[in-house]
């Protein structure tokens, strides 16, 4: 038994480097951005932000001087930014699927995996195409169709973890990991966060939802089981 959790450990190690580079944008703390050439690389969550530009040389960024960066790929900026995940003491990064009164996000492990393993791109929900603002419960207004909404075409079979947390807030709760030894099913982990909303249970039950399409997750429980005001 040993041997055999030694055994996955090395195949797991041995798949979560992965690195993505490119024309990019620096999130500073101050939210002021800079232009210039970027790179997310490392293993798991211990990752790496470096960037340059015309006048910068090559350099780490850590969490305490960046809000996050967004990397071109494919004519669309991807968006990292640092979370506090179930509230840990140092934040991590993660790519924004979408931002909403409950926001979700991404983080993969796998060889290149952010450029291999999935085909991402902005998509519309519920084709709205003006401006729509949420208001939160703390008084915050998000306009949500200039938000990014990212669907994910899944090619190989990487792992990856969703996160959500309230609007644009550092602090998100693990939701569902697909692809991790003894991690919990899709219908656990659905079941188990999303238990004050019966109407998307029952859809997970019905399989209506599929464990790759998490964004229509939330979309549905934004829009039918929280009270959102909209203007």
């Amino acid at each position: 038994m040993t041997r055999l959790i030694f055994a996955l450990f090395l195949i797991s190690f041995s798949s979560i480097t992965f690195a993505q580079r490119g024309k990019a944008t620096l999130i500073l703390k101050d939210s002021s951005k800079v232009d210039g050439f970027g790179e997310i690389s490392g293993i798991s969550s211990i990752v790496s932000v470096k960037f340059k530009n015309d006048t910068l040389k090559w350099r780490s960024y850590k969490s305490k001087e960046i809000i996050g960066i967004d990397i071109l790929e494919n004519d669309y900026y991807r968006q990292f930014r640092y979370k506090y995940i179930d509230k840990d003491k140092f934040p991590e990064i993660l790519e924004i699927v979408s931002i909403d009164s409950l926001s979700l996000y991404v983080r993969t492990y796998n060889g290149s995996v952010l450029t291999n393993s999935f085909v991402n791109e902005p998509i519309q929900i519920n084709g709205i195409d003006n401006p729509q603002t949420i208001e939160l419960d703390n008084g915050q207004k998000i306009n949500i169709s200039q938000r990014p909404r990212n669907s994910y075409t899944e090619i190989n079979f990487p792992r990856y973890s969703y996160y959500v947390g309230f609007g644009e807030s550092d602090q998100v709760e693990h939701l569902y990991t697909k692809g991790l030894p003894f991690a919990k099913s899709f219908k656990k982990s659905m079941k188990k966060y999303f238990n004050n909303c019966p109407s998307l249970i029952e859809k997970v039950e019905n399989k209506e939802f599929k464990n790759d399409e998490l964004w229509k997750v939330l979309d549905y429980y934004n829009q039918n089981c929280l009270n959102v005001k909209s203007e």
